[in-house]
């Protein structure tokens, strides 16, 4: 696989830490010598509305927004967020869908069964992986923003970063206890 120009979209709630993984995320690939693009919709965050990111490197770069069917990875920190954002995968089916399974329900709404959300998750990609990124998260730092750092973990397996350059990244965002949880979190999902 080649990264001259790849294509990740990330999507959640607000206060999942979204900006702060796509800061980690972006610093670390820059690190390792790539070329790096980001923007976000974040108006939203403060009050839980959804966020979605797109990171896009390599060295052949063209725009930060990336163009429907075109992404490498999608990333939803929370279950159902990945629906809106099936239209960025190929039609070749090989986007790589990475999902917290964490779940938030509103009372206002009907959350999508599993058997729905599988159908349409299969429609789109044959490269699914479901994460418990809030359950590493809740062990490790005991907060659910931190969810962020257990699904940088996973996605490492999948991207041309040296482990120690993320870890680097991290360190630049965290200091002490929190430091320490972090790296733990990030470590077990590396691990999964």
């Amino acid at each position: 696989m080649t990264f001259d120009n790849y294509t990740i979209v990330i999507t959640g709630l607000g206060g999942q830490g979204l900006i702060r993984l796509l800061q980690i995320l972006g610093n670390a690939l820059v690190n390792q010598g790539y070329k790096v693009i980001t923007s976000e919709t974040h108006g939203l965050s403060q009050r839980g509305g959804k966020v979605t990111c797109f990171l896009r490197f390599g060295n052949k770069l063209y725009a930060p927004i990336p163009m429907i069917g075109t992404a490498d990875m999608i990333i939803a920190l929370e279950e159902s967020s990945i629906i809106d954002l099936l239209k960025y995968t190929k039609s070749d089916k090989t986007t790589k869908l990475i999902i917290s399974t964490y779940e938030k329900h509103d009372i206002s709404n009907e959350y999508p069964s599993l058997d729905y959300l599988l159908n349409i998750l299969y429609e789109n990609s044959d490269n699914i992986y479901f994460i418990p990124a809030m359950e590493i998260a809740l062990k490790h730092t005991r907060n659910l923003k931190n969810m962020n750092i257990a699904i940088l973990g996973y996605i490492l397996k999948f991207l041309p970063l040296n482990q120690s350059i993320i870890e680097e990244s991290i360190k630049q965002n965290f200091s002490g206890k929190a430091l320490e949880m972090n790296l733990n979190a990030f470590n077990e999902a590396f691990n999964l």
